[in-house]
């Protein structure tokens, strides 16, 4: 059994008082995965802003099906349950990178970069990583779990696959990070985010603004298709435009972003 110093819960349920996501916290030493968990509290009828906090994950996973390993008493790994409309779950993934990157910024002072749709990096190295699944049942949305995963106080790079580049917010900061802290600012950041629609508008420009990827050229994989082309923006779905060498303009919305050299 791994042994590790624990989240603070109820200090952290104490701070978030009254607010809209976090007034229950499940805290679990080891899941399959928070995002596992979160979906069948949403099934089993959980209350909107519910967050499933995970020491260990035995399958974590990220976008486009990959693993996220993430170390004990160092990271955070967390998923939250929501009931969004149709309307906001499309922009659940820009408003979790927001609020990632403002919740970084409250508690560390470092300023992150987003690599589209909502990979975290600073210094363009990824420190979090975001994944937002949902259900539709007769086409009403049933649930969406936003899922996340952030390097604090451990350093990946030693574990990394060839060309992969990541990094930790202690790493960045030279100093040791409290994971309350992080945690607190981030669920407050959402909260504030998803209950306050009215303002999607700064957000959104927000987002687009903390998109490193735009104006680049870069190499798009989906699959076994691969595009590459200038990033020339993004559209009100939150979708890359890609402008290809033919001059040609497409919209993707999925795929792993890589820079051309």
């Amino acid at each position: 059994m791994t042994t590790y110093t624990p989240l603070e819960v109820e200090a952290l349920q104490a701070q978030l008082g009254d607010r809209p996501i976090g007034r229950r916290i499940l805290y679990l030493p080891q899941v399959t995965s928070t995002m596992d968990i979160a979906r069948q509290e949403a099934l089993a009828g959980a209350e909107e802003g519910l967050v499933v906090v995970a020491e260990e994950q035995r399958a974590g996973r990220g976008r486009l099906g990959r693993a996220w390993v993430s170390a004990a008493g160092l990271n955070l790994s967390f998923s939250v349950v929501l009931y969004p409309n149709r309307w906001a779950v499309g922009r659940l993934s820009a408003a979790a990178a927001v609020a990632v990157c403002r919740g970084i910024r409250q508690a560390t002072g470092l300023e992150a970069a987003l690599k589209w749709p909502n990979d975290v990096l600073i210094g363009g190295k990824k420190v979090c990583g975001i994944l937002v699944e949902s259900a539709l049942l007769n086409d009403q949305v049933q649930y969406a779990i936003v899922g996340v995963g952030v390097n604090v106080n451990h350093d990946p790079s030693e574990e990394l696959e060839a060309g992969y580049q990541a990094t930790s917010l202690a790493k960045e900061s030279g100093l040791r990070v409290s994971r309350e802290e992080v945690l607190l600012e981030v669920l407050q950041e959402l909260g504030l985010i998803y209950w306050q629609l009215t303002g999607w508008g700064d957000v959104w420009e927000e987002w687009r603004g903390s998109l490193e990827t735009l104006g680049r050229q870069v190499r798009v994989r989906r699959g076994e298709q691969v595009e590459e082309g200038l990033a020339a923006g993004v559209d009100g779905d939150g979708n890359l435009l890609l402008r290809r060498a033919d001059g040609s303009l497409i919209a993707l919305t999925s795929g792993e972003v890589t820079l051309q050299v």
